[in-house]
């Protein structure tokens, strides 16, 4: 619906304050830039710190790596930007991931061990898992043992040692996994093979506040190789010379990724 011109006109309060004298007007005008900065203060300093996981039970910053030993003995590697809830009773051992990726080394119990997410659970007795959350779906590679996932629509499937699936609330579909590609990044590293440079890129951002912007465009490009996760911008100006991509660097907090010119 298109606004008429009287809609878009000031009301008198405003008006008033804008026709004030040029002190008031020179207030007004360092009010809304100190909100500014504090705005844009405050979406740097999540992009740095994840703010919005102060809450969970354990969680990682931008670039951090981390790992946790739980109560039975059992490990979890937390990739950056991950936030998980810890739950351990008499009948369950439950990890609820809320974003990022983890490594699980579950160690044998009679109690299964469950983890449990937006679109589903997987659950085990004993295995190692990458796990890795992203906004469609939940990508699952079996390291060791067997893992069963079953997702929020009651579909279920065994998965086993090397291989791997991807799934979301309504569906579950069987993937092939690398392992060394998978636990690369306990190392510092990115590795892949014809991954989109959408994935990628969405790799790199846990390990930077910068802000990457990709055009549409490139995303869907090809990408094969080992990449250091500990110095995003060498990572990027490496694609940037083997791909037809220019990479525009604003300042140390802005990076743009647009199709290179022909």
């Amino acid at each position: 619906k298109i606004q008429n011109l009287a809609q878009l006109m000031p009301n008198k309060d405003i008006q008033t304050t804008l026709m004030a004298p040029s002190s008031r007007r020179k207030f007004l005008h360092n009010s809304f830039f100190a909100a500014a900065v504090i705005g844009s203060s405050g979406l740097l300093l999540n992009r740095e710190y994840s703010v919005n996981y102060l809450l969970s039970d354990a969680y990682t910053n931008t670039a951090q790596r981390k790992t946790i030993q739980l109560d039975d003995g059992s490990h979890v590697n937390m990739n950056p930007r991950t936030p998980i809830d810890i739950n351990y009773d008499s009948e369950k051992r439950l990890i609820m991931l809320k974003g990022g990726g983890i490594i699980t080394n579950v160690i044998k119990g009679e109690r299964p061990f469950i983890i449990k997410t937006k679109f589903g659970n997987i659950i085990t007795l004993n295995s190692r898992l990458n796990i890795s959350k992203s906004d469609e779906g939940i990508h699952l590679a079996v390291l060791d043992s067997v893992a069963k996932i079953i997702n929020n629509d009651g579909v279920s499937s065994i998965i086993r040692k090397n291989q791997g699936a991807w799934f979301s609330g309504r569906k579950i579909i069987p993937i092939t996994v690398t392992p060394s590609a998978e636990t690369a990044w306990l190392e510092g590293k990115l590795e892949v093979n014809n991954a989109t440079l959408a994935s990628v890129v969405e790799a790199l951002q846990n390990y930077t506040p910068a802000f990457i912007h990709l055009h549409p465009k490139v995303r869907h490009l090809r990408v094969s190789g080992v990449f250091p996760l500990d110095d995003v911008f060498y990572s990027l100006d490496s694609l940037s010379q083997t791909m037809p991509i220019a990479i525009t660097r604003t300042t140390d907090y802005f990076l743009q990724i647009k199709p290179a010119r022909v």
